[in-house]
Order: structure tokens, then C-alpha cells, then sequence
């Protein structure tokens, strides 16, 4: 299993270094930090979902082995507790595809685009 911690620094430096933004689209929020994003109980969980998503259509391959537990206190309704049959590379290269797909010219990625990516992939 991936290290968690391990895990959520590299996605936030992921976003940090590749310029993404999390637009909440709310009049005086802004962008999300980065460091709030990568949070197991924020959108890790559904953008690693799409990671994997997109990792099984391009190589036909197995699952990331995503282990999501029902949370009603978090973001998306889920935590993520763990990765298991994936190296942190592929998980990560795979979530800058997502991201890069999803994000704007400037590296904007609002919430109601992510929710409408999301619904497309997963059905």
C-alpha cells in the first residue's frame, strides 16, 4: 500500500508545480489551496477515481485498488484509506492527465467542471 501521507504531499505538490487552481466558482472564495485539495476527505478520492478511470482506458489495465470508506463529514461523501496495487507514479501520472484534460488554458479547474467530468466518466 501507498504511504497516505506520502501520497497526499505528492498530489499537492502535483497541483502546485503543474499551476492548477480549484475554483470553488462561490463570489469571494477563490481558488482552494492546493494543500486542501490533496486532503483524503476533500477530492482526493474522486479525483483519484478518475485517475484510475483513465489509467484502465488507456492501457486496458487493473484498478489502483482504491479502498473508500463512507464518510458523511467529508467533501464527496468518501474518504480515501488507501492505495494498494499501484505504484505513486502511475497514480500520479495518471491524475495530471485528469487534471490536464479538465483544466483551462490557465489551469483553472472549477468544481462544476470537475462534477460534469466526473458524471461523464464514471456514467
Amino acid at each position: 500500500m501507498s504511504d497516505l501521507d506520502d501520497l497526499v504531499r505528492c498530489c499537492t505538490t502535483l497541483i502546485e508545480t503543474q499551476g492548477y487552481r480549484f475554483e470553488t466558482g462561490i463570489p469571494g472564495v477563490g481558488a482552494l489551496p492546493a494543500w486542501r485539495v490533496a486532503q483524503t476527505n476533500v477530492l482526493l478520492p474522486v479525483l483519484l477515481r478518475l485517475a484510475e478511470e483513465f489509467w484502465r482506458s488507456e492501457t486496458k489495465g487493473a484498478g489502483f485498488g482504491l479502498k473508500l470508506e463512507p464518510d458523511t463529514l467529508s467533501v464527496t461523501g468518501y474518504t480515501l484509506t488507501g492505495l494498494y496495487h499501484v505504484p505513486l507514479s502511475i497514480a500520479l501520472l495518471a491524475l495530471n492527465a485528469v487534471l490536464r484534460t479538465i483544466a483551462d488554458a490557465e489551469g483553472r479547474i472549477t468544481l462544476e467542471v470537475l462534477t460534469t467530468y466526473a458524471q461523464t466518466v464514471t456514467g
